[in-house]
């Protein structure tokens, strides 16, 4: 070689060079695009199962929710004999939810039964009720046993119901009552039945590559779902061949079922006939569940053989005609050094903003720092107009509660000429807006309207309804009969409630000559009456469902009468919710202590005295519901 010439030397030195690169870019290529691959699959393994993981975790939140719901709500309903529409009602709401059961105890007084149990059966749905254990499926039976023996919240493991042939899973909710000493004691329970047929069906539509499949499993490793229809509730994954997994099966498994966090592993499936795949596990932190996604390991490779065969042909023709060209310019000695740094300069460029690089390099070096100094501009600039949109957006939500604070009433005394009637109140939201609200005006001379309501929901959407809702009332009050002008109110906010916000209203008209109170309480707190002599007497009666939810629910009404002197008190719950730094409820009966203290006292001297002991009561802990207050003295 050393004998050669100079120019056979150069070209097979270069030539030998660039061999070596389009080797090297293979080999790298093939590696690079390999990790791509796999990482590719993973990420669409990852993305659908986290599809799949999102309903299985819909489904679980929502039973679970609704198991909450009906476990504080149940005795209002039992006590108002709606109970049991009220548990249909939900069954048929949600189709996922095979049965639900509530039993309460029979130390809860007033109620016309104390045990529910609503289930599908087809396309209907059956409850039955009465005052001991309800049930109708001898695997029910066991596992509620189970669930209620836990003495908390909790899944049950899968099983098989024979009512109706369908894989379930059961819910538990406990049913607490608070005592007058503020303390909550368990007198029940609801369990929801979450039919795993739709999960099923969510899990075997998942497309793993060509051949993959995935499928569900609880956390001791039985299949709750699977392709093979025969291994649901019947196989664990504890039971594989030692082949599947190649290693100790049982420390694997465990493994796997106690991890926190998504993960992958290689195994050897029997559907696969025992050949090498990828497999890759997401759990379900609400209730210990593994969701399994498996693809053949062959799969991962099959995009990468056509690309590598073209990119080895043209390599391979590459090559040969660099070499010729090679040659040819050095044998011609027509400027061989600088012809090679431009095709390595074209091989090597990034691409970028500049199409024509040019060949000093602090040229180049030059042109890239602009370009930096360009992109950084472009940055702040993108950096300050975000700022800009934060601070209006800010602005918008100050506008907003400036606008809800204009409808709130704060000019005292609120009739200035009237000497028999005297009121005050209190408003404190928790955020810039608030979904309380109270009124009070007159619909003729001798008639008063007193109004306290709460909306569901919280922010700007509940504070809107709050203000259409309050217009609804004033446009309604037209006759002096609470319950008339609760069900007007009701039709209208039912017509235009899109979003399905509900409304808790105490609604009294007052006639001022002879002292008597007609209200209506829909499913709000109740008010209280205060007497000169210290007598607290609270208006407990509730005559009917929130507003907004059923448009065709008639309301009824009581009446009570004022005497000289008596003090009417109306409140939301953010002041008996109100808690303080140990998270302890400031309660209805301690509210009940302190108005007795202040009898003889003006309505904005009540009012003043409740905050201080409001805010000496919460101390420093965060304020997380709005405070709403109306307090009025009949002084005829």
């Amino acid at each position: 070689m050393l004998n050669k010439s100079i120019a056979y030397r150069l070209s097979v030195y270069i030539s030998l060079a660039v061999i070596g690169v389009f080797i090297a870019f293979i080999g790298i290529f093939f590696l690079f695009n390999q990790t791509l691959i796999k990482e590719s699959v993973k990420s669409k393994a990852m993305s659908q199962s986290t599809h799949v993981t999102s309903q299985v975790q819909r489904y679980i939140i929502t039973t679970a929710e609704v198991a909450g719901n009906i476990s504080d709500q149940v005795i209002f309903y039992g006590h108002q004999d709606h109970a049991d529409l009220f548990i249909q009602s939900l069954v048929i709401k949600y189709p996922f939810i095979n049965a639900i059961y509530v039993d309460i105890d029979s130390t809860v007084a007033n109620l016309p039964y104390w045990s529910y149990f609503t289930y599908r059966d087809g396309d209907s749905t059956v409850i039955q009720r009465g005052s001991g254990n309800i049930s109708s499926c001898t695997n029910e039976q066991a596992q509620f046993k189970k669930l209620i023996k836990q003495n908390e919240t909790g899944w049950s493991e899968p099983y098989l119901c024979d009512r109706n042939n369908i894989v379930v899973a059961a819910y538990c909710s406990p049913i607490l009552v608070e005592t007058p000493s503020g303390q909550k004691i368990r007198v029940g329970e609801v369990i929801c039945e979450l039919s795993l047929n739709e999960l099923n069906r969510q899990v075997n539509s998942m497309k793993i590559g060509k051949g993959g499949f995935a499928f569900l499993m609880s956390r001791d490793g039985i299949y709750i779902t699977h392709p093979v229809t025969e291994w649901i509730l019947n196989r664990s994954i504890y039971e594989v061949n030692e082949k599947v997994l190649k290693e100790d099966v049982v420390s694997t498994t465990d493994n796997v079922l106690a991890d926190t966090k998504p993960g992958t592993l290689i195994a050897y499936p029997e559907l696969f006939n025992f050949e090498k795949a990828l497999v890759y596990y997401v759990p379900i932190r609400q209730n210990g569940w593994v969701l399994v996604s498996v693809l053949p390991y062959k799969e991962l490779f099959e995009p990468l053989y056509l690309p590598v065969l073209q990119m080895l042909f043209f390599s391979v023709l590459g090559i040969l005609i660099i070499y010729l060209t090679v040659t040819y310019i050095i044998n011609l000695q027509i400027k061989p050094l600088s012809l090679v740094t431009k095709q390595l300069k074209r091989f090597s460029n990034l691409t970028g903003p500049y199409k024509d690089i040019p060949e000093n390099e602090i040229d180049q070096v030059a042109e890239s720092l602009n370009y930096m100094k360009s992109w950084y501009e472009k940055y702040l600039q993108t950096q300050s107009d975000e700022q800009k949109k934060k601070q209006q957006r800010q602005e918008d939500m100050n506008q907003a509660s400036e606008i809800q604070q204009s409808f709130i009433k704060t000019i005292y005394p609120a009739f200035p000429g009237r000497t028999d009637i005297d009121l005050y109140s209190t408003y404190q939201p928790a955020k810039g807006v608030s979904g309380d609200l109270f009124d009070y005006f007159f619909i003729d001379d001798d008639h008063l309207v007193l109004t306290m309501g709460d909306v569901s929901g919280k922010g700007v959407p509940a504070a809107f309804f709050m203000s259409v809702a309050q217009t609804t009332i004033k446009t309604n009050a037209l006759v002096p009969k609470a319950n008339k002008i609760v069900e007007k109110v009701n039709k209208e906010l039912c017509t235009n409630n899109q979003h399905q916000f509900f409304l808790t209203l105490f609604l009294g008209v007052l006639d001022l000559k002879t002292g008597i109170l007609e209200y209506c309480n829909a499913a709000h707190t109740p008010g209280y009456v205060l007497t000169k002599n210290a007598k607290v007497k609270e208006l407990a009666q509730s005559h009917g469902l929130p507003l907004g939810l059923y448009p065709d629910k008639s309301y009824s009404s009581a009446k009570i009468q004022l005497n000289k002197e008596d003090t009417l008190v109306l409140y939301t719950d953010g002041v008996t919710e109100m808690l303080n730094e140990n998270n302890i409820q400031y309660g209805n009966h301690q509210l009940v202590e302190n108005i007795k203290t202040l009898a003889g006292q003006s309505p904005k001297e009540m009012i003043e005295r409740l905050e201080k002991s409001f805010k000496l009561y919460k101390g420093h802990a965060q304020q997380t519901d709005d405070i709403t207050m109306l307090i009025f003295n009949y002084q005829v």
